[in-house]
């Protein structure tokens, strides 16, 4: 199993300087911001050559309305703009060579639905339905991944994702699970990754108050033993935040880098004691 860093924790920092960080922490890859028009292919794969990382997925960003990433939304303009920035990461992963984009099934900080849950639930897995068509034509696979009920409303448990992949009916989309909104969402974290089996293709892990692993109370030996028992194959990702009060932004102050990196320094010694 690969372990690898999510970049976006160290908020608008270089993205030379970023993956700097985590190189010197030992990490073997990183997942990218999923921002296509920020750099051009040839400089990220220049970057990651650089540092010896690989690129193990991009993070979809779709904070709505700051961003037009909606799937689920009324407004059909914004749906269709969802569908493309999809199609734009699948694109741009592949240039780089990651194989994974990451999406969420609603806009990020959007709580309730705007019309009918019923409808949204439809116009998000039609939508990925068509960015499926794309994964396949790029040879990039899509994970949607369940966020906590305090950042979304439509996908928040693995059963849900399940329930969502069984509409999209295609082999190019399956989930991804995090420890974190897991720890909020699930009675069992260990059972929801059994029970996304096949359909688990990334995972992200964060303690249970988001900081390093160890500082909270997730059960890192029981959460690592299921990932074995399925047959997990993708990567474990770091997604991880200093203490505040936002928790939408990772960068609070001065000295948020340096916390980060010593997050990433104990978090990763305890993944390879239980790996």
């Amino acid at each position: 199993m690969k372990f690898g860093v999510c970049a976006w924790i160290y908020g608008d920092a270089p993205l030379d300087r970023t993956l700097e960080r985590i190189a010197a922490a030992g990490y073997d890859g990183v997942e990218l911001p999923g921002e296509p028009d920020r750099w051009a292919p040839e400089e990220v794969r220049r970057a990651l050559s650089r540092y010896g990382l690989a690129p193990l997925a991009l993070t979809a960003s779709c904070m709505f309305p700051q961003t037009p990433r909606d799937l689920a939304n009324p407004d059909r303009a914004i749906r269709e703009q969802a569908v493309r920035y999809i199609v734009d990461c699948l694109r741009f992963a592949r240039e780089v060579g990651a194989p994974l984009v990451q999406m969420l099934p609603s806009g990020e900080t959007r709580l309730r639905p705007k019309a009918s849950r019923d409808d949204e639930w439809w116009w998000s897995i039609e939508g990925m339905r068509t960015a499926a068509v794309e994964a396949e034509r790029t040879g990039v696979r899509i994970a949607i991944e369940p966020l906590n009920r305090y950042e979304a409303y439509l996908v928040t448990t693995a059963s849900d994702a399940l329930a969502y992949l069984v509409e999209v009916g295609s082999p190019w989309v399956g989930l991804t699970l995090d420890t974190f909104h897991a720890s909020i969402e699930e009675p069992d974290i260990a059972g929801a990754i059994r029970a996304a089996g096949k359909h688990l293709f990334h995972f992200h892990l964060g303690d249970t108050n988001r900081q390093a692993l160890g500082r909270g109370h997730l059960d890192l030996p029981s959460v690592m033993e299921a990932l074995r028992a399925t047959g997990y194959a993708g990567a474990a990702v770091l997604e991880v935040m200093p203490p505040g009060p936002d928790p939408f932004r990772s960068i609070k102050d001065n000295r948020s880098p340096q916390v980060l990196d010593k997050y990433l320094a104990e978090s990763l010694a305890r993944l390879r004691a239980y790996a």
